[in-house]
Parts: C-alpha cells; sequence; structure tokens
C-alpha cells in the first residue's frame, strides 16, 4: 500500500508541470516569450549602445540598447514571430525574424553588423544657394529674429554626444525631463508632453527620444507656448509646447 507520504511526492511531482506553465504567461494570460542575445560585429567583437527595436504584431514597438559588452534581452513578449531591427552608428543596420515554435519560450541570438562603407566627400564648390545647410536657413533666420523660441544646432549637439536627445532640453527654462518605461526621457513642456515635428512632419503622440537619435539632428527649436510658433507649425492642439527637429542632410 502507497504511503501517505508517497502519495503526495506523486501529487505535488504531478503540478509541477503546470506551474512552470502558469509562470510562462503574460498578465494577460497569452504565453510569455523572452529573447537574449548580443549585438557583434563580423569579425566578433561586441557593439555596444546598439539600438534594438522589437516588433510584434499584436503590441507597440518596444526599443532595447546593447550594454558595454553588446548584450541586450527583452522578455514578456506576447507573440512567438518577432522582429529585430538591430542598428548603429557606422554599421548597416540588420532585420532578424525570430519564431518561437511548440513550447519554445527563450531564444538567444547572436545578431552581427557589417561595417557601413566610409564614403570620402569630392572637393567641390558651391554656390550660396547649394549650400549643404540650406534647408536650415529659416531656422538660422528666426534664431536671429524669433525671441520666443530656444535654438539648438547640430554642431552642440556633437559637442556633447548625448546618449539621448532630450538631454540637450535639461537646462532649458520650463522643460521637465521624467524617467520613461520604453526609451530616454519623458519631455514636458509647461507640465504636459509638446508637439513634435521632424522635418516639418507632424508626429502627435510621440516622445522626443523615441522617434529621433542625437546623432541624426542637425537643428532643433524649442517653443513653449503658442507665441513666436512659425505659422506653418501652428496647431491649436499644441498646449504644452511645440519642438521641431531638422535633420541632416548627407
Amino acid at each position: 500500500m502507497m504511503s501517505r507520504a508517497s502519495r503526495r511526492c506523486i501529487t505535488l511531482a504531478a503540478l509541477i508541470p503546470a506551474m512552470r506553465a502558469t509562470a510562462q504567461v503574460t498578465a494577460t494570460g497569452a504565453p510569455a516569450y523572452a529573447v537574449a542575445g548580443s549585438v557583434v560585429s563580423r569579425t566578433g567583437e561586441p557593439v555596444p549602445d546598439a539600438e534594438i527595436r522589437v516588433i510584434q504584431s499584436d503590441a507597440r514597438e518596444r526599443l532595447v540598447r546593447s550594454d558595454s559588452a553588446g548584450r541586450f534581452s527583452v522578455a514578456e513578449l506576447t507573440t512567438p514571430d518577432v522582429t529585430l531591427r538591430v542598428r548603429r552608428l557606422g554599421f548597416q543596420s540588420r532585420t532578424m525574424d525570430l519564431a518561437f515554435k511548440g513550447d519554445e519560450r527563450k531564444k538567444s541570438v547572436v545578431v552581427s553588423l557589417d561595417e557601413a562603407p566610409t564614403k570620402l566627400a569630392t572637393m567641390s564648390v558651391l554656390a550660396p544657394e547649394d549650400e549643404p545647410d540650406a534647408h536650415l536657413r529659416d531656422f538660422y533666420t528666426r534664431k536671429a529674429t524669433n525671441s520666443f523660441g530656444r535654438y539648438i544646432e547640430g554642431a552642440a549637439i556633437e559637442k556633447r554626444r548625448p546618449q539621448y536627445l532630450s538631454e540637450m532640453l535639461r537646462s532649458l527654462p520650463g522643460v521637465q525631463l521624467l524617467p520613461s518605461r520604453r526609451v530616454g526621457n519623458l519631455v514636458h513642456l509647461r507640465g504636459c508632453s509638446p508637439l513634435i515635428w521632424i522635418d516639418g512632419v507632424r508626429l502627435p503622440g510621440s516622445e522626443l527620444d523615441e522617434v529621433v537619435q542625437p546623432a541624426d539632428v542637425a537643428a532643433m527649436e524649442i517653443y513653449n507656448s503658442f507665441a513666436g510658433i512659425p505659422p506653418q507649425f501652428f496647431d491649436r492642439s499644441a498646449t504644452c509646447g511645440t519642438i521641431l527637429v531638422w535633420l541632416r542632410t548627407r
């Protein structure tokens, strides 16, 4: 006859798989998946501070960065099909599709990036209207004549080399930076989120650090109120201010 202790052991052994299965679900009850990996160069050297954008069909994109050893991880994924888009300045970007099969819940990946070839600029004589920063002519005009805005040039960004673009705003009056659960910081002007424009394209509901990287920015304008906003960028919904971002053309 089986003892009570033996029956208890058998019962616990039968429950363990169910307990494990229960642990591998998200808050909504769906299975949870996780990816851990590293970003390396073609020679096997770790690539730190690489941007890894995680795309799922039923969820908002997530953004993580590789650490100093090139490693990254992302958990609580809700779909078995996941796309990773990896990029780093100086390397060619790469897209990797992952598919979890059966009872698989974790994957380990190595993302190898090719170095971007360096292109040497040829020497040429440019007419004033063809100068490289011609698209910023209005920016410099406003900087010289419009005292309502705050203006940040690309040279200042290059000199400071911030990890996130929002850090360039930290010392400006009326600006508050709050930690983001996704990427970088949340920017608040007058206590709430401003309207972001990038190269004249309106991006309502966007956060500055999620849509642009410091190395891509040629200039930036910050308006804490409706006063001084160029007419073509005036929007009555922008009650918390407006930020205009101008990207580099080369």
